[in-house]
């Protein structure tokens, strides 16, 4: 009785058994903050809240899921004291910007908050405009936000806009020139 054919069989299905067992177990490679942000999924639909949303939402101190005219007043005061003085320059407030809003590209952005263009923001200026954006978003009107009226609809897009059929992203438009 010939014995090679099991002597290999064995350690071959230990072998595919362990590569198995490695495959599953692996964990994707992370992405670079820059690949990860041109590589997000494409959002259908739904809802989402903007960053100064999601700012006013840090706002509600009492936890009740309403922010109120009282909290947006302490919720100022407190995000001015952040930048640490008495004006700050337009093109500064992207600091602040990242910070509490996430990204520099954030809206509002920095040229929002400077009412006169004067290149400087001023508290009076900063005050103005976050109470603007939260009557923008205070939809029924009653000086408060509920967590409702800090979404909105998703805009709809397709994914074919950033990648093809196959997975890769379109040729041609933008990007670097050919060599």
């Amino acid at each position: 009785m010939n014995h090679f054919p099991s002597r290999i069989a064995v350690p071959a299905a230990c072998l595919a058994a362990a590569l198995l067992a490695t495959a599953c177990a692996s964990r994707p490679q992370l992405q670079r903050h820059d690949d990860a942000q041109r590589e997000r999924p494409s959002v259908h639909g739904g809802m989402i809240a903007r960053p100064i949303a999601l700012l006013f939402a840090g706002m509600d101190v009492d936890h009740d899921h309403v922010i109120d005219e009282a909290e947006l007043a302490n919720g100022i005061t407190r995000e001015w004291q952040a930048t640490g003085t008495r004006t700050v320059s337009a093109l500064s407030l992207t600091e602040w910007s990242v910070y509490a809003l996430g990204d520099a590209d954030a809206l509002p952005n920095h040229i929002a908050f400077d009412r006169n263009f004067d290149g400087q923001v001023t508290e009076a200026e900063f005050r103005a405009r976050l109470i603007s954006e939260f009557a923008q978003l205070d939809a029924n009107r009653d000086q408060e936000l509920t967590r409702a009226e800090l979404l909105i609809k998703a805009p709809e897009r397709s994914q074919s806009r950033t990648t093809s059929e196959s997975g890769q992203r379109p040729s041609g438009g933008g990007g670097r020139p050919p060599r």
